[in-house]
């Protein structure tokens, strides 16, 4: 199982954790509460809707 820490800023983080090869469970903390996501690949790439910085694309490339 791979699983992707950040740490976005001194309250907030988000954690990604691949639970089969199309599904991944998102964990995202947002000032001291977690919201629990499960998404696909599909959706997950699609993470501007959330507005994160980020580039999701980048921690699943090399996981095929």
């Amino acid at each position: 199982m791979k699983s992707v820490n950040l740490q976005l800023d001194e309250n907030n983080s988000l954690e990604i954790t691949q639970i089969e090869e199309n599904l991944f469970e998102m964990r995202l903390g947002m000032n001291g509460s977690i919201s629990v996501y499960y998404m696909t690949r599909e959706q997950l790439l699609n993470f501007d809707q959330l507005g994160a910085p980020i580039r999701i694309e980048a921690f699943l490339e090399n996981d095929s």
